[in-house]
């Protein structure tokens, strides 16, 4: 087990400060240190939670386009790493020298239990993995449009199936012109390429919104449209 180094840190006014008592008493399995400069997870990388014990962290997304955006600093208490998927698509580093601790989805849902911040948090988090899923499917040198729709429905799939929604279940209207924006196909053609995928039998129409019934046939539909 790797001990914790206690390193200076600062709080969100820039104040240096050491790890509070709150954090360490948190139960986290083990510490990890991270140098100043280095990164502690990046996209691609198994999904795992860390509470921040001392030190700073800058967490955040890089566009396709290639721009840096800042989502959020993580300081001494502050649970980072949150999302759905299987594997992170943010990249946390950290500012000075830093410390945390490794924490389970049990901890998680114990501490959201009594902390509304960290809640809107992880809800944003869900989000940012939805919106990041949905770009890179539109940003495959512009696939066709059956490429396109199909790759958005599997990633509403994986969302669902992250978040313990039934996972073949799109609730959302696909047929929106929200949707079609989205996609950058127009609502007739959307329409069109809907129709396809019924008649093919890929997807259904039912009571509880738009059901996927061969996910093999889609992810084949995605790939090689």
């Amino acid at each position: 087990m790797q001990s914790a180094i206690e390193a200076p840190s600062v709080d969100r006014a820039g104040h240096p400060v050491g790890p509070t008592q709150e954090a360490l008493e948190f139960p986290g399995l083990f510490r990890r240190h991270v140098a100043m400069g280095s990164t502690l997870f990046q996209p691609g990388e198994p999904r795992q939670l860390y509470r921040v014990e001392s030190g700073a962290l800058c967490h955040y997304i890089q566009s396709a386009e290639g721009p840096y955006e800042i989502i959020e600093f993580a300081f001494p208490g502050d649970i980072i790493g949150l999302g759905r998927l299987a594997k992170h698509v943010t990249t946390a580093k950290a500012m000075v020298e830093t410390s945390v601790s490794v924490i389970t989805d049990a901890d998680l849902d114990r501490a959201l239990t009594n902390d509304n911040r960290l809640f809107f948090r992880d809800a944003e988090a869900g989000e940012r993995e939805f919106d990041y899923l949905k770009n890179r499917s539109l940003n495959v040198s512009r696939p066709p449009p059956l490429q396109r729709v199909a790759n958005f429905l599997l990633a509403i799939a994986s969302i669902n199936a992250s978040g313990n929604r039934e996972p073949l279940i799109v609730k959302d209207d696909v047929s929106s012109g929200y949707v079609a924006d989205q996609l950058q196909v127009s609502l007739d053609t959307l329409a069109m390429v809907l129709l396809s995928l019924r008649r093919s039998g890929v997807v259904d129409v039912s009571d509880n919104g738009l059901r996927i019934l061969d996910v093999a046939a889609l992810e084949t539909v995605a790939a090689y449209a």
